[in-house]
């Protein structure tokens, strides 16, 4: 979500002032010009109550200066209609209008300049981490690619999520990862690592190599065990149809294929890049059939930490269930039917943009896996730019 979007979410939030100060001054007066309560002067001070209100989050002078014109304007005509000895009440409801206005307006002006800085911040952070990852091709080899990522709520940092895939002589390899922390910061070692892979990547023979390579390298750039990163290392064999997997702490891939939907959770995780060598990573690894028209999703923990209002996280899993269903059922379903039906729920579930970045990654396999000749004569490197 952009800024810009950001921006619109909370203008649909405040709608509910606006109504509410409407209604709030369309009562005073009719209650206090009519006289049809014995003490209606007594709502008057009300009026104070929405150019105070107005200031709250406001961007621009307008929308303060605009609720205490208005209430000003009120007060004034019930302090013209009211009869008797009893302008003291009216006549105090004017001055508390223009003081709480002035207040206002003031406190909007000093936090305005704060908005647009943290505004232009979040913009740089989310300009550099599109930087970071490049668009995917829809297609590399006889593989079909989607990828759909969702940036955290305004009041929440820019988070370090990664991905990338890469066409090589051992087959189609695919990282995805989540960097410690938030910020610029993160956005720095995600751009670290995902060169560190491209370059890397081509070179060695097996995905567990391909992490200690990774390791290696964050650690001397950024300090042993400084920073970490999980990360989930996949290669797809296209002439055999064979999935492999290396998983660094990393939240376990989604396999949604005829026999339905499984975790593919291996023996026992590496530590992270960044502290890999602090732990046994014997058990990280995990081969299996992938299978034509199978599918794999990857994904990032803002998927599966993302909240409702219960405070109850998303379940990723058992929500798969029920949207493939749907999507099987769609004429001419795609992945990215899936991925978008996934995206969805995942808004509808938490209710409000999420609190930290999400990434989803998801591979088709063919309907029919190429013959080993015919993988061979199809280009390494895909339609990737």
């Amino acid at each position: 979500m952009t800024w810009k979007a950001r921006q619109a979410w909370d203008a649909r939030k405040a709608w509910w002032l606006e109504t509410a100060t409407a209604v709030a001054v369309v009562v005073v007066v009719i209650v206090c010009v009519t006289n049809v309560w014995t003490a209606p002067l007594l709502l008057t001070p009300l009026l104070a109550v929405p150019p105070a209100l107005a200031g709250v989050g406001a961007r621009s002078l307008l929308r303060p200066l605009a609720y205490g014109a208005v209430s000003l304007v009120a007060a004034v005509v019930i302090a013209l209609t009211a009869s008797g000895d009893t302008h003291e009440v009216p006549v105090a409801t004017i001055v508390a209008v223009v003081v709480m206005t002035a207040i206002s307006a003031a406190a909007t002006a000093f936090s305005g300049g704060q908005t647009e800085q943290f505004a232009n911040v979040i913009s740089v952070a989310e300009t550099a981490q599109r930087a970071v990852l490049k668009p995917l091709p829809g297609q590399l080899g006889p593989i079909e690619l989607g990828v759909i990522y969702l940036a955290a709520a305004a009041d929440a940092k820019v988070g370090g999520d990664l991905y990338d895939v890469t066409a090589t002589e051992h087959g189609i390899r695919l990282i995805i990862g989540d960097v410690r922390g938030k910020g610029l910061g993160a956005v720095e070692v995600a751009s670290d690592v995902l060169g560190m892979y491209r370059e890397v990547a081509h070179d060695v023979h097996t995905l567990g190599e391909l992490a200690r390579r990774l390791d290696a390298g964050l650690s001397r750039r950024w300090g042993e065990h400084e920073e970490f990163v999980t990360a989930l290392f996949v290669e797809i064999d296209p002439e055999v149809g064979r999935l492999s997997m290396f998983n660094c702490g990393h939240p376990p891939p989604i396999l949604i294929s005829a026999d339905g939907v499984t975790v593919l959770e291996v023996p026992a995780p590496a530590p992270p890049l960044g502290l890999l060598t602090l732990g046994d990573s014997s058990g990280a690894a995990m081969t299996l059939a992938f299978k034509p028209s199978d599918q794999l999703l990857l994904y990032t923990d803002g998927v599966t930490e993302a909240r409702d209002r219960r405070r109850s996280f998303y379940p990723l899993d058992e929500r798969l269930h029920v949207l493939q269903a749907k999507a099987k059922a769609k004429d001419n379903g795609t992945g990215l039917d899936l991925l978008e039906a996934v995206r969805d729920d995942l808004m509808r579930h938490s209710g409000a943009p999420l609190e930290d970045d999400a990434a989803l990654l998801l591979v088709r396999a063919p309907a029919v896996w190429p013959s080993p000749a015919a993988a061979r004569r199809q280009d390494p490197t895909g339609s990737r730019p």
